[in-house]
């Protein structure tokens, strides 16, 4: 097959700089079919990138603005981005085109009406209804661009988890495929050195529904309460700038340290060396990086959203805590830093978690899905 992914963002060269889950998606999906297949991604540029390359047995195509812009302020980048897209779209082999976000799906749409091929929309969360609540005014493009990407008609769905699917039966006229995340075993068999003090990682967009401010204040509670813990922060986002304040505001300097633009290497050599992985979202349509956490062995403090119940089938490796109850999850997270017994539990339960979602069988779903969808033609 000749398979076209179109995706917002992808990792630059082979160091796999990802900004989120659903890149790190994208990227191992292309990964394992590029095995038996043709795939090409076309994404959009970004500083340091070149316009054209292949990494990992699969060809990336980049186009827009060299400095591609997100969030506010984003609509002439994107809309160079939708357009550039489809133009270059047009003139790849193809067989399947799969769009894998809001921005995406429709160039994915446009792309296959052109080819005369399936399309394949893969859904990783629907904000329809939630757009300015998550976003904020600009939230208002969103929600009508995702109306519209629903109002069309796809050869198939494929949602990340039970949640979404649930979320997109409602709004489509076939029923989704729900084919989670996963994870590379063998990533994570490097050794790192034992952390000296005890470490909180987050791995996130620095958006608000994220609330890494929570989980600032719940380590401000922490070391008040005399429990020595260092915060380590990865990831970039609209709230970096706010969040570096609190931080100032709160004398947590000294423990509290940001990063962004890691390699893989060096993102995994960070959560391996942590005690404990922390997220506190409002607003998820999956959570990889809970996956990668248990991948690691690393017990997770997690908020009580039905889908991080449903990934960890029932809190496996983890303890929970109420959206925006710092102190609540301020015991949790002592409680996996202290008590010996529960973190063996939960370390044990996380790495077996961690075997039930492969990569290479999750690659194997989505090709059989693309399949199917050929074979209907």
């Amino acid at each position: 097959m000749n398979i076209l992914i179109i995706s917002e963002f992808f990792p630059l060269g082979t160091n796999l700089e990802f900004s989120g889950g659903v890149e790190a998606r994208n990227f191992f999906i292309a990964k394992h079919l590029a095995k038996k297949h043709n795939v090409t991604i076309i994404t959009s540029r970004l500083p340091g990138s070149l316009a054209a390359e292949k990494i990992f047995g699969f060809k990336v195509i980049r186009v827009g603005n060299q400095k591609y812009r997100a969030g506010i302020g984003s609509a002439i980048s994107r809309m160079r981005f939708i357009k550039e897209a489809i133009s270059v779209g047009k003139k790849q082999n193809a067989d399947i085109v799969e769009g894998t976000n809001f921005i995406t799906h429709f160039v994915a749409l446009k792309i296959a009406g052109h080819h005369k091929v399936p399309c394949v929309a893969w859904y990783p969360d629907v904000w329809v209804g939630d757009w300015f609540k998550n976003a904020g005014w600009i939230g208002i493009f969103g929600e009508i661009l995702e109306r519209y990407n629903l109002s069309q008609k796809y050869n198939a769905y494929i949602a990340i988890s039970k949640q979404t699917a649930e979320k997109l039966s409602k709004l489509v006229n076939i029923k989704p495929l729900i084919i989670p995340c996963g994870v590379d075993e063998a990533e994570f068999k490097l050794k790192v050195e034992n952390p000296k003090t005890s470490q909180i990682i987050t791995i996130s967009r620095l958006v608000k529904y994220k609330n890494i401010r929570d989980l600032i204040l719940a380590v401000a509670l922490l070391r008040k309460s005399s429990i020595k813990v260092n915060l380590k922060i990865i990831g970039t986002g609209p709230e970096e700038k706010r969040l570096q304040q609190l931080v100032t505001s709160l004398k947590l300097g000294p423990c509290v340290s940001f990063d962004s633009n890691l390699s893989r290497r060096e993102l995994l050599r960070n959560l391996k060396a942590s005690s404990v992985f922390c997220l506190p979202s409002s607003v998820e349509g999956f959570g990889i990086s809970v996956l990668e956490a248990c991948a690691a062995g690393i017990p997770c403090a997690l908020s009580d959203l039905e889908v991080f119940g449903e990934i960890t089938h029932n809190w496996k490796g983890s303890l929970v805590f109420p959206v925006h109850d710092i102190y609540k999850m301020k015991t949790q997270l002592k409680t996996l830093l202290t008590d010996k017994k529960i973190i063996a539990q939960k370390e044990k339960e996380a790495l077996a978690l961690a075997k039930l979602y492969s990569w290479e069988g999750i690659a194997g779903q989505t090709e059989k899905v693309y399949k199917s969808v050929l074979n209907k033609k």
